[in-house]
C-alpha cells in the first residue's frame, strides 16, 4: 500500500513532505462491524456478550459489572500477516465502564477499563449473559468483524509547511482514507491511534506521570459507532485500550492502560 500512498503524494504535489510522511505510517488492522443475531463462538466480535471459559464472570466496577466492549481471537489477527508482539492465539476481551463513562483513564479509576486474555481450550468457551440489570446500557449490539489490513498515519508528528496545509487536510487525507476503505468507524487493532485531541500515547504516560513511557501497542480503538453497536462516546468520541511493548511480551493485559478522547 505505500505505493498507493506515494501516488498520493506526487498527485497533490506533497513531495517535500515524503520522507515525513512515509516514516510515519504504521500497519493496522481495521474492524469492519457488521450486525448479527447469532454471535459465532470464540470469534472476534464487537458488542453482544462474551464467550469465557469456565468459571469466568464480568469484571466489576464500583460493585457493578462492567460492559462487553468486545473480544478479539488473536488467531483471527496473527493470519493478517502484521507484525507484532502480541500472542499467537487465545482470546483478548475488553471491558469498560460505559453506561456512565465516567472514566478516562486515570489510575485512580483503572477498575473502570479491564483486558482479560485467555489461551486455553476455545472449544470450551461459552456465551455470558450480562449479569447486571440494565440490558439497555449494559449491553452494546453485537457484531460479527471483517478485518482489513490497512496503515494509520501518526499524523501529529507530521508538521504540515503552511503552503501545503489545504491541499494537505483537505485532498490528501481524504484520499488516504479512501485506499483504506473509507470506513465510517475508525474501529481499528495495531498501528497508531485515530486521534481526537492529541497524541493517545502521549495521553496515557500523561495519566501515568511518565514521559516516553511507550513503545506502546495499541490493543483496541472503538469508535462512536450508534449504527452497528449503539454507542456514543461522548460528543462523537472513541475509546482507546493500549498496552505497553514491556507488559505485551509479559503477558501482563492486566495493565493495559485506557484512555477516552471527544469532540
Amino acid at each position: 500500500m505505500n505505493e498507493k500512498v506515494i501516488s498520493l503524494i506526487e498527485k497533490y504535489g506533497l513531495e517535500e513532505m515524503k520522507e515525513t510522511i512515509l516514516a510515519h505510517l504504521h500497519p493496522c488492522i481495521y474492524l469492519l462491524p457488521q450486525r448479527t443475531e447469532f454471535p459465532e463462538l470464540a470469534k472476534s466480535r464487537l458488542g453482544g456478550y462474551p464467550d469465557f471459559p469456565p468459571g469466568w464472570s464480568y469484571p466489576l466496577y464500583n460493585g457493578e459489572p462492567l460492559v462487553f466492549i468486545g473480544q478479539l481471537n488473536l488467531g483471527e489477527i496473527q493470519s493478517l500477516g502484521i507484525a507484532n508482539e502480541l500472542p499467537a492465539r487465545g482470546i483478548l476481551y475488553f471491558f469498560y465502564e460505559a453506561r456512565e463513562q465516567s472514566v478516562f483513564g486515570e489510575l485512580e479509576n483503572r477498575d473502570g477499563w479491564r483486558v482479560l486474555y485467555y489461551d486455553g481450550d476455545l472449544s470450551a468457551v461459552q456465551s455470558v449473559p450480562y449479569p447486571g440489570t440494565d440490558q439497555e446500557y449494559g449491553v452494546l449490539y453485537a457484531n460479527h468483524l471483517q478485518m482489513n489490513k490497512g496503515l494509520s498515519l501518526h499524523g501529529d508528528g507530521i508538521k504540515v509547511p503552511d503552503a501545503l496545509w489545504d491541499t494537505y487536510y483537505d485532498e490528501f487525507l481524504p484520499a488516504f482514507a479512501e485506499i483504506n476503505g473509507s470506513h465510517t468507524w475508525n474501529h481499528q487493532v495495531l498501528g497508531r491511534p485515530n486521534n481526537i485531541q492529541g497524541d493517545v500515547f502521549e495521553e496515557v504516560d500523561y495519566l501515568q506521570g511518565k514521559e516516553n513511557g511507550g513503545p506502546y501497542t495499541l490493543l483496541l480503538q472503538v469508535d462512536t459507532d450508534v449504527d452497528n453497536l449503539g454507542i456514543m462516546w461522548g460528543d462523537v468520541g472513541t475509546i482507546y485500550f493500549v498496552l505497553s511493548l514491556e507488559d505485551l511480551k509479559a503477558k501482563r493485559f492486566e495493565n493495559a492502560l485506557f484512555s477516552y478522547q471527544c469532540c
